[in-house]
């Protein structure tokens, strides 16, 4: 029997969606105009107050696609007033092995 060697493939590129912020201001006068706490936004879209902070002080630019929908339903505003849609590419990391786990490390 012949034996099969395995061909290395290159990664498979995916596209992700990101929200980009467009004004943690506006986002903090809509949180505050429907009369919720950054603790209670955050447990609305199930993530930490920390989170909604740093999205309203512009230290959190860009979020994943279900955050920014979530927080932009929550709020009742469509997102396309708080946030800009923006694609990217993701190319999976290869791990290479050093060393096989069935030898032990010498001291």
């Amino acid at each position: 029997m012949a034996t099969r060697t395995k061909k290395n493939r290159p990664p498979t590129r995916r596209k992700e969606v990101w929200m980009r912020v467009k004004d943690g201001g506006q986002i903090r006068r809509w949180r505050k105009q429907k009369h919720f706490s950054q603790r209670e936004l955050a447990y609305l879209v199930r993530r930490t107050q920390s989170t909604i902070y740093l999205i309203e002080t512009g230290k959190l630019t860009s979020i994943t696609e279900d955050l920014g929908v979530a927080i932009a339903a929550r709020l009742d505003v469509p997102w396309e007033d708080l946030f800009d849609a923006h694609e990217i590419e993701v190319v999976p990391r290869v791990a290479h092995a050093s060393r096989s786990s069935s030898h032990p490390i010498s001291a």
